[in-house]
């Protein structure tokens, strides 16, 4: 099959055009909610979702986190639904995330927000979803529909929600004037991801295990790189923190497993990016030093062709890490959508899977 005539393809194409959609759509929402949100007492969220939303969440809590006194926890929807616990959200922010807004076990942690009386959040695809309609607060993705079983436009469309919310919470100005752009600078970088993808497509297609590491405000896209390469190349991928990576995992690596590695350039003061990049050095060295196929994915040029045995693929992004997050979730769709077709395979409709998936 070829990539380009893939529903996967043509809507990863789609990215760029949905961000200033977003924030048409949303505009007075987001005014509102951000003015009942800081003029409450409330200063935790409870996020809840599955899957690739779970893993845009994982972005907002650190996004959040990093830049505000806001705390965000994950929810354990089956907490509510298997259990029945006695959860108490009165004094928290509820944020549910499903792209369908059909996920009942998220629909029903807004539900018992609602109840106590706490601010609640939807995140979805569909304005008449059960999720959009419920929550007393709806924040559209404006995708369109989206065909292919994977996510792809409409992962990056929550990642754009979650950062927009994250920067007026915490009144990051810097964050907020790259999402006014961000819409056209992301249009640039897909000539070269693309060509990125296919050089290490082809070249990495034959793997049949391996990881995907990241740490911090882009260790979401350890997870959902992840998610993407198994659902559509039937890999069997894991995905990490790097420090998380250290405690066991990593005594799986040896020389036939590949290791795909995400640094961002951090952009922050000279003793924080300092300290980042140590981390990544690091990261990087122990993976070449168990003679793994490492895949370097960065827009940090200082990391760019520091190790001799590593596969480097640098984009050519001047963004803070939060930012890049974004060209990351291009190349992690795109490489597995060229791998997906490099082996045979069809992305647009992955076996044993569907596009809407209900959990209770």
């Amino acid at each position: 099959m070829i990539y380009t005539d893939t529903l996967m393809w043509k809507e990863i194409n789609e990215t760029p055009r949905i961000f200033d959609e977003i924030q048409v759509e949303n505009a007075e929402t987001m005014k509102n909610l951000v003015q009942d949100i800081k003029s409450s007492k409330a200063s935790n969220f409870v996020a809840a979702a599955r899957g690739t939303s779970d893993h845009a969440l994982i972005y907002f809590k650190y996004l959040l986190e990093v830049n505000s006194k806001y705390t965000v926890g994950l929810a354990a929807p089956s907490v509510v639904t298997l259990y029945k616990g006695k959860i108490d959200y009165t004094n928290s922010i509820v944020i549910g995330c499903s792209q369908s807004g059909k996920a009942e076990d998220v629909l029903e942690i807004i539900k018992r927000g609602n109840e106590q009386g706490a601010i609640t959040i939807g995140v979805t695809n569909d304005k008449e979803s059960p999720i959009a309609k419920t929550a007393k607060y709806h924040l559209y993705c404006s995708a369109g529909e989206e065909k292919s079983v994977a996510a792809t436009k409409t992962f990056s469309a929550q990642l754009f929600i979650m950062l927009w919310l994250a920067s007026e919470l915490s009144e990051h100005k810097e964050n907020l004037l790259y999402i006014k752009n961000l819409s056209s600078e992301i249009k640039k970088i897909i000539p070269q991801i693309d060509e990125l993808t296919t050089k290490y497509a082809d070249k990495f297609k034959e793997m049949k295990s391996g990881f995907v590491l990241s740490r911090g405000l882009t260790y979401a896209i350890a997870l959902e790189a992840t998610l993407k390469l198994q659902e559509t190349c039937y890999i069997q991928m894991k995905g990490y923190a790097g420090s998380d990576f250290y405690h066991g995992p990593m005594a799986m690596v040896n020389e036939s497993t590949p290791v795909i590695i995400y640094c961002a350039n951090n952009n922050g003061d000279a003793e924080m990016q300092n300290l980042v990049r140590a981390d990544q050095i690091k990261c990087i060295e122990k993976m070449l030093g168990l003679n793994a196929p490492v895949l370097l994915v960065t827009n940090d040029c200082v990391l760019t062709g520091k190790f001799a045995k590593c596969n480097d693929a640098f984009i050519n992004f001047g963004a803070p890490e939060e930012i890049c997050m974004f060209a990351f979730a291009l190349f992690a769709q795109m490489f597995a959508c060229k791998i997906s077709c490099g082996i045979g395979n069809n992305p647009d409709s992955p076996r044993a899977l569907s596009k809407v998936t209900i959990t209770k």
